[in-house]
């Protein structure tokens, strides 16, 4: 009996040592602040694509628009003097890192919120807790913004994407639309290699769901045999006429180089008449150049926040340009995208705001800024590329709810003591979030920020994480492709 009541101690010790040691690796635990019911007053209101309201008030009650007027004298003194309310900033695709990588899940809400982010939607989940992370975001049980998924991917075999909800057959794809609308997903994502059969189907299901169909467009398939869909990457796109890439591989760079005006013309007609929406994910494009050669392409500075082990784990998730002469092409590439982006725009095709986070160097939030930016460049307009983080991808993710500030939405706000029309750099310095009606101070994120990186970058996380992670990424090489 005293060695069993012995060897208990022994078990309750490991057990017991095993759970501290994992409560150490978790990220300090953050207050998430009560929704306020108040006035915003003496705002200009900034609703892309729309001219300025200068002088309004907005009366948000229980986490949501209830009115918008001009100001009035007895209304409370401004919580940002002559400053502009701008919708919340809304990330149109990302990836979320797994509950493996630990605390990882409350780093990067933190971080897109760091950023002006209030929403953003998850278009392809790296595990099962997405869905309970989600839920604990849109009930404000952690700091982040609103998030809304598609869940897993759906592709046929031989799949590209390791994670996928595998289908072969058209009722298989009905059974797995249905069963992740079953599961409140917001959205359903399609891949590479599905056939043309099950992706029929699950258009078909999807539409009669009244979820949004994203994703790649299947090689499969030709753009004039899609119609209501969101590609990414700008998948299809160059394949209208010729052959496909190969498995695996979501478009070519030496592809995009070889289209022509015709081509290109040609192509968003189609888009337009199939209502094919893009989100071409420019800035994603540059950043993988990082892992390429970061001596030449340095990494951002908002890479200071993440675990120092993602930079070789990264390379289990997407590939890179990993030669010279593919670096020069992704280079030459940069400026034709941005081209295909406006052509896209210039076609009547709705393009939207989105970065692939979880990708190489793709960092959460300060990723949209750059992603902004590139949009801004390649419209030549920047309140079109603000539209893009806002209205336009609010019309495709939740329509009604959000990407503008309109009585009876929610309330995601942006306050900004200078207008970020004239300078996309004023959408770092804002002066407050308002996430659902939930107020925070720039400065009190970055403060949190400060202390998670502090935490992710310590020597205990870096010692344990670092070294398992480690083990996993191992000697791995990667080839070249899209994520």
């Amino acid at each position: 009996m005293r060695w069993f009541i012995g060897g208990l101690g022994v078990v309750a010790v490991i057990v017991l040592s095993a759970a501290v040691a994992y409560w150490a690796l978790l990220p300090p635990r953050l207050p998430v602040a009560d929704k306020q019911d108040q006035i915003l007053s003496g705002v200009t209101i900034l609703n892309p694509g729309v001219a300025p309201l200068p002088n309004q008030s907005i009366v948000i009650e229980d986490g949501r628009i209830q009115d918008i007027r001009p100001r009035r004298a007895d209304d409370p003194a401004p919580l940002c003097a002559g400053c502009y309310a701008l919708p919340g900033l809304i990330d149109a695709h990302v990836h979320t890192p797994p509950r493996v990588a630990v605390g990882n899940q409350e780093l990067f809400a933190l971080l897109y919120l760091m950023h002006g982010v209030t929403s953003v939607r998850d278009v392809g989940q790296s595990d099962g807790s997405i869905g309970g992370l989600a839920r604990r975001l849109k009930e404000g049980a952690l700091v982040g913004p609103y998030m809304y998924r598609c869940g897993p991917i759906i592709e046929s075999p031989p799949t590209s994407w390791p994670l996928a909800k595998v289908v072969s057959t058209a009722e298989e794809g009905r059974a797995a639309v249905a069963d992740l609308a079953d599961q409140g997903v917001d959205c359903i994502k399609v891949y590479n290699e599905l056939t043309p059969e099950a992706f029929d189907a699950i258009a078909a299901a999807a539409k009669d769901a009244g979820l949004p169909l994203v994703g790649h467009v299947p090689h499969a398939l030709k753009l004039d045999e899609i119609s209501d869909f969101e590609s990414q990457h700008f998948t299809g796109v160059p394949y209208l006429t010729r052959p496909r890439p190969p498995h695996g591989t979501d478009f070519r760079d030496e592809d995009v180089n070889a289209m022509g005006r015709a081509e290109v013309e040609r192509v968003f007609a189609v888009a337009k008449e199939n209502r094919i929406s893009f989100t071409p994910i420019l800035a994603n494009l540059s950043l993988r150049l990082i892992a390429s050669d970061p001596s030449r392409f340095p990494p951002t500075d908002g890479a200071q926040y993440l675990p120092a082990y993602w930079a070789g784990a990264w390379n289990l998730i997407a590939g890179h340009p990993n030669t010279e002469a593919a670096i020069r092409l992704r280079v030459a590439t940069q400026p034709l995208n941005r081209a295909l982006a406006l052509a896209a725009r210039n076609a009547g095709a709705d393009v939207l705001a989105g970065t692939d986070t979880l990708m190489p160097w793709v960092i959460p939030g300060e990723s949209l800024h750059l992603e902004i930016a590139a949009l801004a460049q390649a419209f030549g307009d920047r309140e079109a590329a603000l539209a893009a983080a806002t209205r336009v991808n609010g019309k495709h993710i939740a329509p009604g709810e959000i990407g503008f500030l309109e009585i009876g939405r929610r309330a995601d706000i942006l306050l900004l003591s200078e207008d970020p029309r004239a300078d996309l750099s004023a959408l770092r310095r804002f002066h407050v979030v308002i996430a659902g009606g939930r107020v925070y101070a720039r400065q009190e994120l970055e403060v949190w920020g400060r202390s998670y990186r502090d935490h992710f970058r310590g020597g205990y996380y870096a010692a344990v994480m670092g070294t398992i992670i480690g083990w996993v990424v191992g000697d791995y090489s990667h080839v070249e492709g899209e994520g």
